[in-house]
């Protein structure tokens, strides 16, 4: 799937949690699925219990980000909660990932994985399980972090590996920007597709 990089890019992280009224100086985690937490393919109960590993851990100033549900929902998290109802256009979508620190996707299943690809080109690192599409996203501690599936205490290694070191975080960010150059842009995807179709007629 393509990315349109003039659409999905970095955007100004201050500017950007303004828009949200999220909390400027916090690490902000975004899970996001369409329905919020309810579809169990998405894997909301493994995050869940992942960040209640983190909580246990010599971590502070992580808060949560839940993206995709059509009306507030009851959540029990470890973290403080901010919920954002399903948003409609690309700009919005952008903005929001831009203002995250990494974006988690625990899903057991996945074609793709276009929320992983489109925070790449945001230049947001992915924390994901080992398996399911975003294996064709994520190159483990070089743009992110794969967990062994099923695990969350590893899913909780990897959210604290990306957001322990500023610097790393830097060096993840702008590796999952370039992969997203590389690999994602909606111009080189169509000619692929060209290419492709020239070769079978």
């Amino acid at each position: 799937n393509g990315i349109d990089q003039t659409l999905f890019k970095p955007l100004d992280k201050t500017t950007a949690r303004k828009a949200f009224n999220l909390p400027p100086d916090k690490k902000l985690i975004l899970f996001g699925a369409f329905g919020g937490t309810s579809d169990p393919r998405k894997g909301f109960n493994y995050l869940a219990e992942t960040l209640k590993l983190l909580s246990q851990r010599e971590t502070s100033g992580i808060e949560l980000v839940t993206l995709g549900a059509s009306q507030p929902q009851d959540l029990d998290t470890a973290f403080p909660l901010h919920q954002i109802m399903w948003l409609n256009d690309t700009v919005s979508m952008a903005l929001l990932y831009s203002a995250m620190d990494v974006v988690v996707v625990p899903s057991m299943q996945e074609a793709f994985g276009q929320m992983a690809s489109e925070a790449f080109a945001c230049g947001v690192p992915v924390v994901a399980f080992g398996a399911t599409g975003l294996l064709d996203i994520v190159d483990h501690q070089v743009n992110g972090y794969l967990a062994q599936p099923y695990l969350p205490d590893d899913l909780a290694n990897g959210i604290q590996w990306v957001l322990e070191d500023e610097e790393r975080h830097h060096q993840l960010s702008q590796q999952a920007h370039q992969k997203a150059v590389k690999a994602f842009d909606i111009r080189q995807i169509a000619e692929q597709y060209h290419a492709l179709y020239q070769e079978l007629t």
